[in-house]
Formats: structure tokens, sequence, C-alpha cells
């Protein structure tokens, strides 16, 4: 069996019942919560969790980055996009 697995990448100390919850729901089966996560942080931390797994089972890891500041999301969206490689 597959396992879905999501990261939630937080600048926050905690990370958001309401955001598991979702993750849950989503049918996620393994739900890995980092607080305090910095924008630099962000494109190691994706790149890690995309090579960890063999192309096949790319579309059963998520990453999900939250938070509540906006502007420091943009940024760890920005730096998350950096590890994006082409097929």
């Amino acid at each position: 069996m597959t396992q879905r697995i999501l990261y939630i990448l937080v600048p926050d100390d905690h990370i958001s019942p309401f955001d598991v919850t979702l993750a849950i729901d989503a049918g996620f089966n393994q739900i890995l919560p980092f607080t305090g996560v910095k924008p630099d942080d962000v494109t190691d931390m994706v790149q890690d969790a995309i090579f960890a797994r063999p192309p096949k089972r790319f579309n059963d890891t998520g990453i999900f980055l939250g938070g509540r500041d906006v502007h420091l999301a943009t940024d760890m969206l920005q730096n998350a996009r950096k590890a994006m490689v082409g097929p």
C-alpha cells in the first residue's frame, strides 16, 4: 500500500489543528509537521522530501506551507519553487 506523506512547514511555534485535520480528511497517511521553519530552510527541506522517493511516487508526497504571516509564507513559497526540477 502506498503511503501518502504530507510535510507541513510553518514558521510558527505550533501547527494549526485546523491544518492537520484538513490533511487527515484529504487522505494523507503520514503528516509530518515542522515548526520554526525559516524561508531559507525551505528549499533544502522540499528537496529532501522530493528526492527521498522514486519519481513514480512524487504524487504521493505533499508540501504544505502554512503560518499566519502571508508575506513570510510568500517567501517560503518562492524558496519551495526553487527546489522544483523539470522532468
